[in-house]
């Protein structure tokens, strides 16, 4: 059986022996867990941001970069490919793990120790028949704010791990790591939202996907919504499954960014009116740009969606030229 603890601690091991190359500062807490700065203080990097996103893919992907024009400008944009979706998106990358047990403000944990937490497995675990055993495990997590022995103890006590085995990343929404991390969750955020709409996952055979990386910007509100916009307006999703056309027909129209009520507005504007709230932003608006399902059975493909270059130059340069390429 694949371990995703045993793959991504392969890569973890990589930045170990060049942390300095790489732009990241390497860590050790009081309990012995290993904390890996990927853009707190450290700066981070192209390289780090990559195996930033490897590892919370439970090392079962490809990850590589290419341009993105939006208007006169170019971009780059992070494309994943993705063998074993069910594995390396539900099981690991998605950010499912609330961190119950430790004091307030802890935040929510994504990446492959997920699945060694048996005790209190999030709700995606639903969705697949999978558990990992690892005598090591690797977590990311997305913040600004230091990590706490109350975190990592919390968490190497659910995944029954000692606490000198737990290796944590951690980026802030507004370092390149974390822009690339998020733009790269393209395939994950469209299983979920197929799943939340009733479709079978579990169907899912291969998976690819890129989206552009957003500019930078030390503010983590703004930042942490150019990088949901990058996901929301330009992110593109295919997808490779075993179903029925029927099946994909009644849903595929329902899980792109378009058919939510709240689309059309960078996504920070539709967060302050919120409350900043993320809980009073509608479910639905957390999809991808443009969604293809190639089906394997017919040899059809299904699409939906559009990749909105409007919105996109607004939240990244505060244009508000609303065309569309």
């Amino acid at each position: 059986m694949i371990s995703i603890n045993r793959e991504a601690m392969k890569i973890v091991r990589r930045i170990l022996e060049a942390p300095e190359a790489l732009g990241v500062a390497v860590g050790r807490l009081a309990c012995g867990t290993t904390v890996i700065d990927m853009g707190q203080a450290a700066p981070g990097g192209w390289l780090a941001g990559k195996y930033y996103t490897l590892i919370t893919l439970g090392g079962l992907a490809e990850v590589s970069y290419e341009p993105f024009p939006v208007g006169d400008r170019v971009l780059s944009a992070v494309r994943v490919m993705i063998d074993q979706p069910q594995l390396a998106c539900i099981a690991s990358q998605i950010a499912g793990w609330r961190l119950e047990g430790a004091r307030a403000g802890a935040p929510i944990l994504a990446g492959p120790a997920r699945a060694l937490n048996h005790a209190n497995l999030d709700h995606y675990f639903e969705l697949i028949d999978y558990r990992d055993h690892a005598d090591e495990g690797v977590i990311a997590i997305q913040t600004a704010e230091p990590v706490t022995e109350d975190w990592a103890t919390t968490i190497a006590a659910a995944c029954k791990l000692k606490p000198e085995n737990l290796y944590i990343l951690v980026a802030p929404n507004s370092s390149l790591v974390c822009a690339i991390q998020v733009a790269a969750r393209i395939v994950e955020q469209s299983l979920h939202r197929l799943a939340e709409e009733g479709f079978a996952v579990n169907c899912v055979r291969y998976a690819h996907g890129f989206g552009v990386i957003p500019p930078l910007i030390r503010d983590e509100i703004v930042a942490m919504g150019r990088i949901n916009d990058s996901l929301l307006y330009g992110g593109v999703a295919t997808l490779y499954v075993e179903a029925d056309d029927d099946a994909i027909a009644a849903v595929i129209g329902k899980v792109v960014s378009v058919a939510s009520r709240a689309y059309g507005r960078p996504f920070v504007e539709i967060y302050e009116e919120a409350g900043r709230d993320f809980y009073q932003i509608p479910l639905d608006l957390h999809s991808p740009a443009v969604l293809h399902i190639n089906n394997l059975n017919s040899g059809r493909t299904f699409s939906a969606g559009e990749i909105n270059y409007g919105v996109l130059q607004k939240s990244f340069f505060g244009e508000s030229k609303m065309e569309r390429r």
